[in-house]
């Protein structure tokens, strides 16, 4: 995932992203946390007009892939790609 800072302030920044039934979550590049069928992912401050990057991958329980179904970030917009 990329995170950009379209703002005129620093920010930190926080993405929520949503699963179902996840089950193990690995991550590089930032802090997350399971929450019900979301995980939270949080990040350091960020300067305008900078980016930066982080990687996860997850299973689930059941059947089916573990593809995300949505995703949100206050102040900006996000999708699933």
């Amino acid at each position: 995932m990329t995170i950009q800072n379209k703002g005129n302030a620093a920010d930190d920044w926080r993405i929520t992203v949503t699963h179902s039934d996840v089950d193990n979550l690995r991550l590089w590049g930032a802090r997350g946390s399971v929450q019900g069928d979301s995980i939270v992912f949080t990040g350091g401050s960020l300067k305008p007009g900078t980016s930066t990057t982080f990687q996860y991958s997850v299973t689930k329980t059941g059947r089916g892939n573990a593809r995300p179904s949505g995703c949100s970030v206050v102040g900006g917009s996000c999708r699933v790609g």
